[in-house]
């Protein structure tokens, strides 16, 4: 599992970003309110969380840990997906 990244923001979007870490790029899935912190940043830290389905890795990230924690709780009702 991917707990968190620390790295610089190479592409933003309201709705992902890509950042850098280590000489990897990795696009992650956002909400608004993590780009509304992030809005004017070059480099930060996000909360990971690695969504896994047959057909799909996607990788979440939130600038808050109560955020990821908030996701994780909503997806765990059954019928709820990101």
């Amino acid at each position: 599992m991917i707990t968190y990244l620390n790295g610089d923001i190479v592409e933003k979007d309201p709705t992902y970003l890509v950042m850098e870490v280590g000489g990897i790029g990795y696009e992650i899935k956002i909400s608004l309110n993590t780009y509304g912190h992030l809005k004017d940043a070059t480099k930060t830290k996000l909360h990971t969380h690695l969504n896994i389905k047959e057909d799909s890795h996607t990788l979440f990230g939130f600038h808050e840990l109560s955020e990821k924690r908030r996701f994780l709780d909503l997806i765990s009702i059954s019928g709820v997906g990101p």
